[in-house]
């Protein structure tokens, strides 16, 4: 054993004893082998690199296609989308019309029916009514035609009241009126005659009126308007100068002497009384205002005669009056006369208050509905 180790020892320190180009020799064969295996590993890499990027350029070649493609479906889908839109609403539109023209027609048909509702009721009103009064002329009594004829005369003599102003008309169709009541003899219709009377009495006491008198009296009134005298500047003065003559007669030397003495006072002070109401006095080419003024108030009266306004005749007629006493003479004749004639108008009464109603209308109607219940009653028991 102790040889081994010599052995061993002595091939270490030959080992040693080698020499440094020796020992570099290893060294220098092992870089060219990590020199390929780093080219195989960049060589590795950039087929990676290549291969990655050829399956990028795929892919984003890919995914260019799938866009276009969606975009192309999506460019489809709206078109589609829009024409069913467009179908929708042209659908809408149809199916709004539709209800439209069936709600118009609806309508249409309502208001057909409901006429046809109208006139079943009316016709049904009508066979009722003409029923009710076939039934009732079977069952009248010659009295109740009589009172029939009585309600019809009453009903005439009214239209005369108030329609036609004719009191005089309505009066005589009433007293005939009266006259059948009392050709019934029934004692029962006292109360009736009754009224009759009272409305008689009634018609009998309203003012007379006369309104075509009036008319024509107004109307004569306007062709004398041309005749009046107009007072002029001068007619205050002509009776103080006429006062103020001398006389001739000697044996009125007093007299004239204070007529003289009077005449010297006056022309130093000139007094003139007027006793009427002072007015613009108007000159003779205005003198046709004062007639035309006339001739409108006069009109105005005549109209309002056949109206019965009898405001508005009072204050034409006070207008004509005024226009009388203040601008025209009133000692002329026609001027005097004219203006009392128009005085005498004015104090006429043109309208009347006529009664609301005849007492005998609603009495009478109550008494013939009251005979025909009764005889429809009575026939009804006659037959059960």
């Amino acid at each position: 054993m102790t040889e081994n180790k010599k052995v061993k020892i002595e091939e270490g320190s030959v080992a040693s004893e080698k020499s440094p180009s020796q020992a570099a020799a290893p060294a220098a064969k092992k870089t060219p082998r990590a020199r390929k295996i780093f080219v195989l590993i960049v060589i590795l890499l950039v087929v990676l690199l290549m291969a990655m990027i050829a399956c990028g350029v795929y892919l984003y070649k890919e995914q260019q296609t799938l866009n276009t493609q969606n975009k192309r479906d999506i460019s489809q889908l709206s078109a589609q989308l829009s024409v069913q839109q467009e179908s929708q609403k042209q659908q809408l539109q149809k199916a709004q019309l539709l209800q439209s023209t069936l709600k118009t027609q609806f309508e249409e048909v309502t208001g057909q029916l409901q006429k046809v509702k109208n006139a079943s009721k009316l016709y049904k009103t009508d066979v009722q009514a003409l029923q009710r009064r076939f039934t009732e002329t079977k069952v009248r009594q010659p009295n109740d035609w009589i009172l029939s004829e009585v309600e019809y005369l009453v009903t005439l003599a009214g239209r005369k009241i108030w329609l036609e102003r004719d009191i005089p008309t309505a009066i005589t169709i009433l007293l005939a009126a009266d006259q059948r009541v009392v050709e019934l003899s029934d004692s029962s219709l006292s109360v009736l005659r009754a009224a009759l009377l009272e409305d008689i009495n009634e018609l009998e006491a309203l003012p007379k009126r006369d309104p075509d008198g009036v008319v024509l009296a107004l109307s004569s009134l306007e062709h004398r308007i041309d005749q009046l005298v107009a007072i002029s500047g001068k007619a205050a003065g002509a009776s103080a100068a006429k006062n103020s003559e001398v006389s001739s007669d000697i044996n009125d030397w007093q007299e004239n002497l204070t007529k003289s003495w009077s005449d010297f006072v006056n022309s130093f002070i000139v007094i003139n009384k007027r006793e009427t109401q002072l007015q613009a006095q108007l000159s003779p080419q205005q003198a046709w205002y004062l007639k035309e003024k006339l001739r409108n108030d006069l009109a105005k009266a005549e109209f309002a005669v056949y109206r019965e306004q009898q405001d508005i005749y009072n204050i034409a007629l006070h207008s004509a009056l005024g226009l009388l006493k203040n601008y025209y003479d009133l000692d002329d004749n026609a001027t005097s006369h004219f203006y009392k004639s128009v005085q005498r108008l004015s104090k006429h009464k043109i309208s009347i208050n006529y009664p609301d109603q005849l007492k005998s209308a609603p009495l009478l109607d109550r008494i013939i509905k009251q005979r025909i219940k009764k005889s429809l009653a009575s026939s009804r028991a006659q037959q059960e």
